[in-house]
C-alpha cells in the first residue's frame, strides 16, 4: 500500500511542480516583454517586480513536494565504503527523519509569517496586492512536502517497529532538549565561542551520518540561535529569513539559469559547441583534447554547473577520444579538468549563491569570472600541449590540415549557443538589463532555440521540467538552512573571534589566506564545492573582509580553489564521475595520472589570481552601472 501511495504521490507532486516550472518560464517571457516595452516605448509594465517576486515564491515552493517525493537531497558519502550497507541504510533513515523535522518547522514558521501578514492586512507597495494569500500558498506547499517526507520515511523503513523506534528517539531527544534547555542556554550564553565551534563540528558530524545538508545547517543553526537569543526569536528568524529570501526579486536568477542549462542540453548545444571546437583544433597534435577543453568552456557558458558539464561533455568526448587513439588516462584527465570550467565560466550557479550569502553583486561576479575563465582555458591548453610532447603515447599524431568548410558548418550549428552567451553576459556588462532580466533572456532564448530545432518533444519537456524541479528543490532547501545557520554564526560572534584570533597571531594576511586555501582544497577533495561553500562562507567571509580583501575577488578565488579540489586525487568528485562514465576498463589510478597536469595548471591559475587581483577586478570596474 505504501509503495502504491508513494508512486501516486510522485506523479501528483511532479504535476504540481510542472505547473510551477511552467510558471517560471512564463515569468521569464513576461520579464522580456517588460524589458522590450521599457526599451522601445519607455513604458515598462507597472508593478512587474512585485508580481514577479510573489509569483516566483509560489512557483519555487511548488517544486518542494516533488523534491521530497523523489528524495532529492545533497548528502555527503564519507562512510559508504567503510561501514556495512545495512548501517548506511539506517543512517539514511535517520537523515530522512531529521529532514522531516526541518520541513515541519519550515511549514510552521512560514504559516506563522503568513498569519502575521494577514493580521496586519499587508499589501505590496505599488499595486497594493495582499501578500498573505501568496505566503499561505507557500506554507501549504511546505506542509505538503512535510507530509510527503513522512510518507517517504514510512515507506523506506519497511518496518513499523523501526519507524516507531526512530520517532521515539526523536521525541526523546526533543523532551531532553526541552527539559534541559535553560541550563544549556545559560551555558551557551556564557561561552558563545565554544558553542559556535561545537555547532560547526556537529554540522560536519551530521553530514558524515548522511543527514542532508539543508537539515544539518537549518536545525543546528536554529538550535544555536535558540540557545543564544531564545527559542521564540530564533524560530521567527527561520520563517522571516526564508520568506524574505523567497520574495526577493533577485532569486529568479537561480531557476531561470537552471532552465537555461536544461533547455541548452535538450537543444543539443553541447554537441554543437564540441563539434565547433573539434573542427578548429583537429589539425593540432592533441587537438581533440584541446577541443574538449574548449567545448567544456563553451558548454559551461550555458549551464553554470561543473558536474553537469563533466557528465555531459564526458559522454560525448570520452568515446571519441579513446576511439581516436588517446590514452584513457589522458582523456579522463581532460574531461575532469574541463568540467571545472562549467562553474567558472559565467553564468555560474555557485557564484549566484556566493552573491546571496555575501550580498555581493551577481553581475560583478559574473564579469569578474571572465578573465580567470579565459586564463583557465589557456593554462589547460598549455598543459595539453606540453603533456603530448613529453608523453607521445598520450595522443595520436597530428591530423590533416584544417577543413575550413567544416569549421563554417560547425560555426553555423553553434551560433545559437554563442549568441545566447553573448546576449546574457554582454547585456549584464553593458548595463542593458539586470541579472534577473539576463536570466530571463537566457531561459527564454534556450527554450526558443530548442523549440525551433524541434527538440521540445514530450520527453524533452519532461527532462527540462524534471531537472529544474529537482535542482530547484534541492538548492532552495539548502539556502533556507544556510540562512538560519549564517544568522546563528553571526549572533555567536564566531567570525569576529576568528578575526581576532588571527590578529593576535600577527600573521600576514597572505599567510592566513594560504592556510584557508589549503583547507578549501582539502575539503573540495571529499565533497561537492556547493557543500563546502554553504558551510564555510558564513564563517570565513568576515575574516577575509577584515583582512582587507575584496569580496568579488574572494568569490572568484574561493570558487577556483574549490573546483581545484574537485579534480585533486585521491578523493576529487570529478574523478569518480569520470570513472563511472569511462567504465570499468579505466582504472582509477589512470584517472589520477591523467588529471595531474591539470591540477598543476590550476595551482598556477590560483597563484596568478592571488598575486594579481586585477585579473578578477579590472573588468567589473569597467562595467556600465
Amino acid at each position: 500500500m505504501l509503495e502504491r501511495l508513494a508512486a501516486r504521490c510522485v506523479l501528483l507532486t511532479q504535476r504540481i511542480a510542472f505547473v510551477g516550472v511552467a510558471g517560471m518560464l512564463f515569468i521569464a517571457f513576461s520579464t522580456i516583454a517588460d524589458v522590450l516595452l521599457r526599451w522601445l516605448f519607455s513604458a515598462p509594465i507597472g508593478g512587474m517586480g512585485e508580481v514577479t517576486s510573489m509569483a516566483l515564491a509560489v512557483a519555487v515552493s511548488a517544486c518542494l513536494p516533488a523534491g521530497a517525493a523523489e528524495g532529492v537531497n545533497l548528502t555527503v558519502d564519507l562512510l559508504g565504503a567503510r561501514v556495512a550497507a545495512k548501517t548506511v541504510a539506517r543512517l539514511k533513515l535517520f537523515g530522512a527523519l531529521v529532514l522531516l523535522v526541518f520541513y515541519a518547522l519550515l511549514a510552521w514558521r512560514i504559516g506563522e509569517y503568513a498569519r502575521s501578514l494577514q493580521a496586519r492586512d499587508a499589501v505590496t507597495v505599488y499595486l497594493n496586492i495582499p501578500t498573505a494569500p501568496f505566503m499561505w500558498t507557500v506554507a501549504a506547499f511546505l506542509a505538503s512536502a512535510t507530509l510527503v517526507q513522512a510518507l517517504v520515511l514510512a515507506r523506506e523503513t519497511r518496518s513499523a517497529v523501526l519507524l516507531f523506534a526512530l520517532i521515539a528517539a526523536a521525541a526523546a531527544a526533543g523532551f531532553a532538549l526541552h527539559w534541559g534547555f535553560e541550563p544549556l542556554a545559560r551555558l551557551a550564553r556564557s561561552a558563545p565561542g565554544a558553542t559556535s565551534l561545537l555547532v560547526v563540528v556537529a554540522v560536519w558530524l551530521l553530514l558524515a551520518l548522511y543527514v542532508p545538508l539543508a537539515a544539518a545547517l537549518g536545525l543546528l543553526g536554529l538550535l544555536c540561535a535558540a540557545l543564544t537569543i531564545g527559542a521564540g526569536p530564533a524560530a521567527s528568524v527561520l520563517g522571516n529569513e526564508t520568506m524574505q529570501f523567497l520574495a526577493s526579486a533577485q532569486v529568479a536568477v537561480v531557476p531561470m539559469f537552471l532552465m537555461m542549462g536544461s533547455f541548452a542540453v535538450v537543444a543539443g548545444m553541447a554537441e554543437d559547441i564540441y563539434d565547433l571546437a573539434q573542427a578548429l583544433f583537429a589539425q593540432l597534435r592533441g587537438g581533440l583534447a584541446l577541443a574538449t577543453i574548449a567545448g567544456c568552456g563553451g558548454f559551461g557558458a550555458v549551464t553554470g554547473s561543473s558536474l553537469a558539464t563533466v557528465a555531459t561533455i564526458g559522454r560525448v568526448a570520452l568515446p571519441e577520444m579513446t576511439a581516436r587513439g588517446y590514452s584513457p588516462a589522458f582523456a579522463s584527465g581532460c574531461v575532469a579538468a574541463g568540467g571545472t570550467l562549467g562553474a567558472l565560466v559565467p553564468p555560474s550557479i555557485p557564484l549566484i549563491f556566493y552573491a546571496f550569502l555575501t550580498e555581493t553583486s551577481i553581475g560583478a561576479l559574473f564579469i569578474a569570472a571572465v578573465l580567470p575563465a579565459v586564463i583557465a582555458i589557456a593554462l589547460y591548453m598549455i598543459a595539453i600541449v606540453v603533456h603530448v610532447r613529453l608523453v607521445p603515447g598520450a595522443a595520436p599524431a597530428r591530423a590533416a590540415r584544417t577543413d575550413w568548410p567544416a569549421v563554417g558548418r560547425a560555426a553555423r550549428k553553434a551560433w545559437g549557443a554563442l549568441a545566447l552567451f553573448a546576449a546574457v553576459l554582454g547585456g549584464i556588462y553593458g548595463g542593458v538589463f539586470t541579472e534577473t532580466e539576463a536570466a530571463a533572456v537566457g531561459a527564454a532564448g534556450a527554450f526558443l532555440f530548442a523549440l525551433a530545432r524541434g527538440r521540445m518533444s514530450r520527453a524533452g519537456i519532461a527532462q527540462v521540467m524534471g531537472e529544474t524541479t529537482a535542482t530547484t528543490a534541492m538548492l532552495y532547501l539548502i539556502i533556507f538552512g544556510v540562512l538560519t545557520f549564517s544568522f546563528a554564526m553571526g549572533v555567536t560572534g564566531l567570525p569576529q573571534r576568528m578575526t581576532g584570533f588571527f590578529h593576535e597571531l600577527h600573521w600576514q594576511p597572505l599567510a592566513v589566506l594560504l592556510l584557508l586555501l589549503a583547507v578549501y582544497i582539502a575539503l573540495g577533495c571529499v565533497m561537492d564545492s556547493n557543500t563546502v561553500m554553504f558551510v564555510t562562507i558564513p564563517i570565513v567571509t568576515p575574516l577575509v573582509l577584515a583582512m582587507g580583501y575584496d569580496l568579488v575577488w574572494w568569490g572568484i578565488v574561493n570558487l577556483v580553489v574549490l573546483e581545484t579540489g574537485l579534480i585533486t586525487p585521491p578523493f576529487g568528485i570529478h574523478l569518480f564521475v569520470l570513472k563511472s562514465i569511462g567504465g570499468a576498463d579505466v582504472p582509477l589510478s589512470s584517472v589520477y595520472r591523467g588529471v595531474l597536469p591539470f591540477v598543476a595548471a590550476d595551482l598556477v591559475k590560483l597563484a596568478l589570481l592571488i598575486l594579481f587581483p586585477a585579473l578578477a577586478l579590472w573588468l567589473p570596474s569597467t562595467m556600465s552601472r
